[in-house]
């Protein structure tokens, strides 16, 4: 039974001996900030969009019915709406959309649309649209 404790993670995301979890927490992060690609759902607010699309695919409408709870309860929902403007001509239009079909997407759900906040940003390389709550 030793032996299963010694085989690495599934994802080669187990510390290194030695190393806090939080260490290997950390430069994850950091790596995301970085742009390195990480799986879809590790940030269940951050919906990712295909980098010509303002459209939610099916995987980002899923990850949105996660959402619904905390956004019914929510006092205010800032919808971010983002865009790589080195890879779009238009990416304040492209990230204004995303973060408006994620608004949509809730006040169809019974989200409160008077409680949502569009904004965007092209600065970062990214195209996705997050959703912040306050309560």
């Amino acid at each position: 039974m030793s032996a299963c404790a010694q085989n690495p993670a599934p994802n080669g995301d187990a510390p290194r001996q030695g190393q806090p979890a939080a260490a290997t927490n950390k430069a994850s992060a950091e790596a995301t900030k970085a742009g390195a690609a990480v799986a879809p759902a590790a940030d269940p607010s951050l919906l990712r969009f295909d980098a010509k699309s303002v459209k939610l695919d099916d995987a980002a409408q899923a990850q949105l019915q996660q959402l619904l709870e905390p956004a019914r309860g929510a006092k205010q929902i800032v919808i971010t709406g983002y865009c790589d403007r080195k890879e779009i001509g238009n990416a304040k239009g492209a990230a204004i959309a995303r973060a408006n079909a994620v608004k949509s997407a809730l006040v169809k759900q019974g989200v409160a649309a008077k409680k949502i906040r569009v904004k965007y940003t092209t600065d970062e390389p990214l195209h996705a649209a997050k959703v912040d709550f306050t309560s």
